[in-house]
């Protein structure tokens, strides 16, 4: 699976290059990060590059640089673009690569109705890694494109659901949220920080087993990454969703009070 870059440079190792020298390759078993810039600031840096360490530790890989030196090629990479908004991909199989790539985020109507999601039978090898594992994602675009969900939710063999092909996925129930255990998942940066917000407001907390015959015990359901943030789901399957549960909206709005925050404290240099 070859990802292309847009705009006019990207990061080989720790130099600048104009993309018009990009070599496409294949990023299988490769690790790899996705951060969201807003304003010209990479949100929750430290978190992501915490979890790119951590993934090439589990995958066996090295990174030769330091978080301190991927941050500073990350901000010359948005500098010299010239670009205050989009995704940029941080990946190593060999050598360390950053780029910009084309994002598609939900519309204000998504947000608002919600999204369909589809029920996919797969599973990722070593979840809590985040690696290029190009045949599930082939499946789940597949069956995406055939179906015209927003995304699927992988099914495991013992008909338990894991989470979003390219998400985590939460559940309600009255005050409570419900999501698969993080050793069957890969630890999402935005899911991490929605425990946070539910933490913050209250909100009783679970981990546990879900499976496909539990959907219709929930009151409402949503998805959680980089570039959906918190989506609500309006439907799974045959199952529908309400997209106006309070605790679902209570959530939306204090992660995005979280995003302000954060681009306060990289723009006035705090850590």
């Amino acid at each position: 699976m070859a990802l292309l870059p847009i705009h006019k440079y990207f990061v080989f190792n720790e130099q600048l290059q104009p993309v018009s020298t990009f070599i496409p390759a294949e990023n299988e078993g490769g690790i790899y990060e996705v951060l969201r810039v807003v304003n010209g600031v990479p949100l929750f840096l430290d978190e992501h590059l915490r979890r790119f360490q951590h993934s090439a530790e589990l995958a066996g890989k090295e990174i030769r640089y330091s978080g301190a030196q991927i941050e500073a090629f990350l901000n010359q990479l948005i500098v010299r673009n010239e670009v205050d908004r989009g995704n940029i991909l941080i990946s190593c199989k060999t050598n360390l690569k950053a780029f910009f790539i084309a994002h598609n985020y939900p519309s204000d109507e998504q947000y608002e109705r919600g999204v369909s999601c589809g029920l996919l039978n797969a599973e990722r090898m070593n979840p809590n890694a985040k690696v290029f594992q190009t045949e599930v994602r082939k499946l789940a675009n597949k069956m995406m494109e055939t179906k015209g969900f927003y995304e699927v939710l992988l099914v495991n063999h013992e008909h338990r659901i894991t989470e979003g092909s390219r998400s985590n996925v939460f559940f309600i129930k009255g005050n409570e949220l419900i999501t698969p255990p993080g050793k069957q998942v890969l630890l999402g940066i935005t899911r991490q920080k929605t425990i946070a917000c539910a933490e913050q407001l209250s909100f009783k907390i679970s981990e546990a087993d879900i499976s496909t015959e539990q959907l219709k015990s929930f009151d409402a359901a949503f998805i959680t990454g980089t570039s959906p943030k918190i989506l609500p789901l309006s439907e799974v399957g045959e199952k529908l969703f309400d997209v106006k549960n309070k605790v679902l909206r209570a959530l939306m709005k204090e992660f995005d009070t979280r995003i302000e925050e954060d681009i306060k404290k990289r723009l006035s240099g705090e850590k």
